[in-house]
């Protein structure tokens, strides 16, 4: 028995395993419901999947945290900082101009002394550069190491400390809130959910009542595990990015490991030289706590508090008041070679018997 951290979507769905009882319908997730691409592994233990799986990353214990989104930052760019003067490590960041990763560059700034911003390599591209020109010539450009984006293959799994932006979507929830503001205007991100609205809203893709009610019904059981009330739609879209998507985005970056890095791959090297910023018990416990805090009334004001913080770095106003969410991972690996799973071990693999991770005990037959 094979229990995976990480699996691409469109080879377990693939149209030679629906044949096996609950593929079908859990085929419906990927491109229906959530991207194509986005594997889904349940941290609440609320859902059990057509894949053996294991969750790396449960939710911390549901408790108050009194630290500001930006007190989190500085300690999070300070112990960074500090781990790799202990590693005698290199600091690669990964930045594509969007609020996520311009945020850890500037906490990582803000901390840094001098010997220490020497320490730091930003890997860019010309899609970097274009989605945030002044950052880069005001505080890149002739002030930090460069390096194209295209080496983080290879970067992975060496001595150096590699950090990226991933995870503060999930804290923060994106794709669907985004959606349904197009879809049903403003109002809709601060009023409470119901099921009505909802079926229209997913049936739109799937186009199957009875299969749109299972996972209306699947959805409102993962609502009933939060620790926190879910009552509006921002919540309740925040909520599912949070508990499902949490490790396959803190992992998937890994699927694009060097192959002759891809042996160095472990859980002490995850844990050691590989960093999502946004990565820890503080970040979630703010997020969990904070619901107000994360849009205002329009979608311009997603992620406030993080223009917030920038800002106040850089006195961008433009920057604050019209960066709207883009995706951006894909300008990144769109030519790069994947690993399409990872098991329990951190083993990287392209390809997989079905027979060692199908779970034919599952909630989707």
């Amino acid at each position: 028995m094979t229990k995976l951290l990480y699996y691409n979507p469109s080879l377990v769905t693939h149209d030679a395993n629906r044949k096996l009882q609950g593929i079908e319908k859990f085929s419906y997730l990927f491109g229906k419901i959530f991207y194509r691409h986005m594997a889904v592994i349940d941290r609440t233990g609320t859902i059990s999947l057509p894949v053996k799986v294991k969750s790396l990353f449960p939710i911390p214990s549901f408790r108050p945290i009194n630290k500001t989104y930006e007190q989190i930052c500085n300690e999070r760019a300070l112990e960074l900082l500090r781990r790799a003067d202990t590693l005698s490590a290199t600091i690669y960041v990964s930045w594509s101009g969007g609020i996520d990763s311009t945020l850890v560059l500037v906490s990582l700034l803000k901390n840094a002394t001098n010997p220490q911003k020497e320490n730091i390599v930003v890997l860019l591209s010309e899609e970097s550069i274009a989605e945030n020109p002044r950052f880069y010539k005001e505080h890149v450009q002739g002030n930090l190491r460069r390096e194209p984006s295209t080496m983080f293959p290879y970067i992975l799994g060496s001595k150096h400390l590699y950090v990226n932006g991933e995870l503060n979507d999930q804290l923060f929830g994106a794709q669907a809130p985004g959606d349904l503001i197009n879809k049903y205007g403003n109002s809709i991100v601060n009023r409470p959910y119901g099921r009505n609205l909802l079926f229209d809203f997913f049936n739109a893709n799937i186009e199957n009542t009875e299969i749109t009610n299972f996972y209306l019904d699947m959805f409102e059981c993962v609502m009933k595990a939060a620790p926190m009330g879910i009552t509006t739609y921002f919540d309740y879209f925040w909520w599912l990015n949070f508990t499902l998507k949490w490790q396959v985005v803190a992992l998937r970056i890994l699927s694009f490991t060097a192959e002759r890095n891809a042996p160095n791959i472990t859980r002490k090297y995850f844990g050691t030289n590989f960093e999502p910023f946004y990565g820890t018990d503080d970040f979630q416990l703010w997020s969990m706590n904070n619901l107000d805090k994360r849009i205002k009334d329009t979608w311009s004001t997603y992620k406030w508090p993080c223009k917030d913080i920038i800002y106040d770095y850089t006195r961008d106003s433009d920057y604050r008041d019209t960066k709207i969410k883009r995706g951006s991972l894909y300008s990144m690996v769109m030519q790069q070679s994947a690993y399409n799973f990872m098991d329990e071990s951190m083993r990287l693999s392209r390809e997989m018997d079905p027979a060692e991770y199908y779970n034919p005990k599952n909630d989707f037959i």
